[in-house]
This record gives structure tokens, sequence and C-alpha cells, in this order.
């Protein structure tokens, strides 16, 4: 194995593997970075990885200049020569143009152009003068060395072009990779990066607040941005830019409008309908009101922002919870029908047993208080009666509701 010993850092990117994003940007030496690989490759394969993992591996030498990049796809099978995948890495210079190759090219063609005049010298030579053949000799050669020039440095500005931008690239990765962001989107601008760019580089990395010192038109984008996180996620972001202070008075609003979303604010969206500034929010909105029974909120939201299809959840969501409430009333009208009989029941056994007992006086009861004794008997007997009148009535006062409830039901449409 030819291993160099000129110490250069390594960037790691487009990568999940956690040994690479440990090593990143660290000094290594050609061999370290094949066991590096080895190892890596080695662990992969205990833990039977059955999905590639790739990384992509950049060498740059101690002037940051790049020396090769390249896409590695793990694992690999266990005898895989590495140091012959990755013997470019062993190199500690950054790539020429191959500009000897294309002066060879050219070379050539003009030998083949050279052959061509000498040719049609010596099967001319009584019709064409010397001086003729010389004028279109050079002729030839002057016009095919403009050519050749011309393509040769457009190939050099060409590729000069693509490694060039291959570093910017690489120099911004390395940068997002350690969390510098402000200096990721200095650079971006130094390289001439739109500023939408820019902005979809805080957006990526969760930073809503720089991406609206970026550029303040990007508001909705960070608030579509927002909008694919977790709830949680949602409010520290939303909170975030309000203490911030980077937003105007309506889009505070938006920001208030989505915080009581996530708080389930009932009186605060209802007192805010009109401010509600986008289709997607207002859809949200009209959600929680049919999840929450706010069905008069849910249409008058829905007058702001139409949507056929949530008009018709909210209708037939009101219809389903009237219908329901209908057939409640229905079953609590059975039950406390269930429960008065019972004390109906339990009334009728008990006059049955004071009438036992007024028979058992009359026949059995032998001491001078007998009299005294029947009529407090009687006395027990109409106050029971009474009671059972009284049961008797509210027993046909709820059947009477329960058959009408039961109507209501039937009729419902």
């Amino acid at each position: 194995m030819n291993l160099g010993t000129k110490k250069s850092y390594y960037v790691f990117s487009k990568t999940d593997i956690k040994k690479f994003k440990e090593e990143n940007n660290k000094p290594l030496e050609y061999i370290d970075l094949i066991k590096l690989v080895i190892d890596t490759n080695s662990e992969l394969l205990k833990l039977y990885e059955l999905n590639t993992k790739s990384v992509e591996i950049s060498k740059f030498n101690k002037n940051d200049s790049l020396i090769h990049s390249q896409l590695l796809k793990l694992p690999l099978e266990a005898d895989t020569d590495f140091d012959k995948i990755l013997v470019n890495f062993n190199e500690t210079k950054p790539p020429k143009i191959g500009k000897v190759t294309k002066v060879d090219k050219a070379t050539k063609d003009l030998t083949v152009i050279n052959d061509k005049a000498n040719y049609i010298e010596r099967k001319d030579f009584e019709k064409i003068s010397i001086k003729k053949i010389l004028i279109i000799g050079f002729s030839f050669m002057t016009v095919f060395i403009i050519v050749i020039g011309f393509v040769l440095n457009q190939s050099i500005n060409r590729g000069n072009s693509e490694q060039e931008k291959l570093s910017q690239e690489l120099i911004i990765t390395q940068l997002e990779t350690s969390g510098k962001y402000d200096k990721v989107a200095q650079k971006m601008k130094d390289f001439n990066y739109p500023k939408k760019d820019i902005v979809n580089m805080y957006l990526e990395n969760g930073q809503f607040v720089n991406a609206l010192k970026a550029d303040k038109k990007a508001f909705t984008s960070v608030l579509d941005k927002i909008d694919t996180m977790n709830n949680k996620e949602q409010q520290e972001a939303l909170n975030e830019l309000k203490k911030a202070n980077v937003t105007s008075k309506k889009e505070s609003i938006s920001l208030d409008l989505r915080l009581a979303l996530l708080n389930k604010d009932i009186d605060f969206l209802k007192k805010n309908i009109k401010s509600v500034d986008s289709q997607a929010l207002s859809d949200r909105i009209v959600k929680l009101f049919i999840d929450e029974k706010e069905y008069a909120s849910a249409n008058e939201q829905l007058k702001f922002f139409a949507n056929k299809a949530l008009d018709k959840q909210a209708k037939q969501a009101e219809h389903d919870d009237k219908k329901q409430a209908l057939t409640n009333k229905v079953n609590e009208l059975k039950k406390a029908i269930s429960d008065t009989q019972k004390q109906l029941d339990g009334k009728n056994k008990q006059l049955s047993d004071l009438h036992k007992q007024l028979d058992d006086l009359n026949k059995n009861d032998k001491s001078p208080d007998k009299g005294k004794h029947v009529d407090d008997k009687n006395k027990e007997i109409d106050n029971a009666n009474k009671d059972k009148n009284k049961i008797s009535d509210i027993l046909k006062d709820q059947q009477g509701k329960e058959k009408e409830a039961q109507k209501a039901v039937d009729d419902f449409k």
C-alpha cells in the first residue's frame, strides 16, 4: 500500500454515519482514512445493515484547496480493497485541467491538415502555384488554430468553473455541518448565491428568525416550513419569532392565530375569524371547530375561505350530533322510566306488606290499644298510597316524554 505522508483534512458530507461525523474536518493521514473506512464498513456488516449508506468524502490541503472528492456507498464485502477504491485520496496536490491532452489532440488534428495540404501540393502541382498552396495551407492552419484555441479555452474555463463551484459547495457544507449558519450565509453572499437559496438554507436548519432577517418577504415560506413540524416544535418556533420581534403587526396576528390553534383557544379563534390570512390556516381552524362541535363558528370561517369537503364534513357532523342528542334523550328517559318503575314496584310491595300487617292486627291483637294500632297502620297505608300515586304520575309523564322523544328520532332526517 503506497501511503502519503503529508497531513490533510477531510470533509465527510451527505451522510448519517456517526463515525464519519465524528472525524469531520480533522487532519488525517491517507492510511488513517483507509482505516476509518474499513472500520466503518466492518461495523455496518456486523449490524447486518441491509440498506446502503453513503458518504461524500472530500480531501483538502492546508490551503483549503480541493484535492479530490468522491461518493462512497457502504457496506461493501469484507475483502474489498479500499486502497484501490480510494487511491485518488493519496494525492497531495489539487488536480490540474488536462491542458496537455487537449493540445496533443490539436497537434494531431493539425498534422492531418498538413498531410492533406501536402497531398494537394503533390497532386495538383501543375495547376496550383506554390503561392496559392501556401495561402491555402496557412488559411487552414489559421482557422484550425483559432477554433482549437477557442475550444481549449472553453474547456479550461468550464473545468475551472466546475472545480470552483464544487469547492464553494464543500466550504458551505463544512460550515453548515458545524452549525455556523451566519458564516454560511456570508459565504453564499460572497459566492453570489441568490437570496432565496440563503433563506432556504436557514429554513432547512430551523433558523426562522435569521430567515426573516435575510428576507422580510419570506414570512409565508417560514410559516409553511413551521406547519410541517410537530405541535411542540411549532410552538417553540412561533414563540421564538414573536420574541424576536421581526414581524409586522399583521404577521404577528398570524403567529397568534397559530399559537391559539395549537392551544385550542376557541374564544380567541372565534374573535379573530376575519384575521385568518390563508386557506391552509383556515382549514386547520375549521377542523378544530368541528372537533370541538363549534359548528356555527366553522360555518362562519368557511364564509371567508370556502372548502367544499370541510363544509360537507361540518354539516354531516352537526347532523350526526343532533341525531345523537335526540337518541341520548330517549335513552335517558328510558333509564328514568326504569328507575321510576322500580320505585313504584317497591311502593306496591310496601303496601302489600302493610295490608298483611293490618290483617294480622285485626285478627291477633288483643291489647287494649288495638284500635290505636289499627288506626296507625291505616295512616301508613294512606301515606304509602299517596306516594304510589305521585310515582305513578311521574312514570306516566316520563313515558309520554319518551314517546315524543322517540318520535323526534324517527322523524329526524
